[in-house]
């Protein structure tokens, strides 16, 4: 009984100086320092307290205050745990934005009949903007980079004919050697009759004119396609950058609006589609004046060229008329998309619609025919047959067909 006092009186001693100290952290649990335990046996402690562990390896301790003061001071501790940071709430703050600029809701709600018209306008235009632009981009490339490549295979090919428009002073020179040969031979009639060719009265065939005419309309036709591309891009790159200018979603839409009008106005489509269509017909020219002038040397040589040249030129013809008549032909090319801008395709399919029904009605004529025919070969081959093996099954001697 007298232990269980003292025990008691021990713990409110003990319990006062805790009170009395003041916290010096905010913390609830107070670290003790850590003291060097005697090898000896722990003395005895009275009934109540715990034993603290000895050894080499001695754990630090703490004080825990009593558990009426611990409740409030936990509660503390874990708010303050619990509280995050400001990266935190940036960092929840920029996703809930990410998902209201995504989503559709947002633009609903707090709007006007207006405001949601212009808002889904923008949406459409970015939409067949970005498409256009890309497009006619990635066209007056190719037209850039082709037209470059072409124009120097062209510019080396006019160069190289260059020299059939001037005149050779080595003519003149064989033709004086000639009549000297002719005057040792004792010739004098055929010496002075042989002319001799000068500069001042020499002009150089027709056909090497032309032929240099065509060369140069080809090169000139490709560096303007260069031209119109170079034209086109800046043209785009216009449009991209002032379609909506500033000011409220609605002046801006309405900006975008008149811009696109204008492109449908003054048939942009039709003026930068015309541009491959001349690196096209460049190509065309060029394949003729390189037929022509190797036609003038070595025909034989020529006739491959001339063959390739119009081949390239029916294929090309019986896709554009492909696609005049039928919308839905994938073969469509800059110079179909003029044509029926130009209203052509109503006048080919006029035109071309007897020759269509005259096509069919022969069709359907030899297809018969055929059919006839196949028949008629099939009867008379079992009649044969057949009467070959009856001649057989009588003994005369005959051989059946080898099969």
């Amino acid at each position: 009984m007298s232990q269980a006092s003292s025990a008691n009186g021990a713990e409110d001693q003990h319990t006062h100086n805790d009170e009395q100290s003041p916290l010096q952290n905010d913390t609830v649990l107070v670290p003790i320092e850590e003291e060097k335990m005697n090898d000896g046996p722990p003395a005895e402690l009275p009934p109540g307290i715990p034993l603290q562990p000895s050894g080499p390896h001695v754990q630090e301790s703490t004080r825990v205050a009593p558990v009426g003061d611990i409740a409030p001071e936990a509660e503390k501790v874990v708010t303050e745990e619990d509280q995050p940071t400001l990266s935190d709430l940036a960092g929840i703050m920029k996703q809930v934005l990410d998902v209201l600029q995504d989503s559709t809701i947002a633009s609903k709600s707090g709007k006007d009949a207006r405001s949601r018209f212009w808002g889904v306008y923008k949406r459409v235009a970015e939409e067949h903007d970005s498409e256009f632009l890309e497009r006619y981009t990635s066209d007056m490339d190719i037209v850039l980079v082709f037209s470059g490549l072409f124009s120097a295979v062209s510019t080396s090919f006019i160069v190289a004919m260059e020299s059939n428009l001037s005149f050779d002073p080595s003519d003149t020179t064989n033709a004086l050697l000639a009549q000297l040969v002719q005057i040792g031979l004792g010739n004098l009639a055929t010496a002075s009759s042989a002319p001799v060719p000068l500069a001042s009265t020499w002009s150089p065939p027709t056909m090497t004119i032309w032929i240099q005419i065509i060369a140069y309309a080809s090169l000139s036709m490709s560096l303007l396609a260069a031209f119109g591309a170079v034209l086109g891009k800046q043209w785009l790159g216009y449009y991209k950058s002032n379609r909506y200018g500033r000011g409220s979603q609605e002046e801006r839409g309405k900006r975008r609006q008149e811009m696109f009008d204008g492109i449908v106005t003054w048939y942009f489509d039709a003026v930068v589609q015309s541009f491959p269509v001349l690196l096209q017909i460049s190509l065309l020219l060029f394949g003729i004046a390189l037929g022509a002038n190797i036609w003038t040397e070595q025909p034989s040589i020529a006739w491959v060229i001339i063959a390739t040249t119009v081949f390239g030129f029916l294929f090309y013809s019986l896709t554009v008329m492909a696609c005049l008549i039928s919308p839905s032909c994938p073969f469509q090319t800059p110079i179909s998309t003029i044509l029926r801008m130009l209203k052509i395709d109503r006048v080919l399919r006029l035109v071309l619609k007897p020759v269509f029904i005259l096509l069919q009605r022969l069709t359907s004529v030899y297809s018969e025919l055929f059919l006839f025919i196949c028949m008629r070969v099939l009867t008379v081959s079992r009649q044969m047959y057949c009467s070959a093996c009856s001649a057989s099954s009588n003994g005369d001697g005959t051989d059946l067909p080898n099969h």
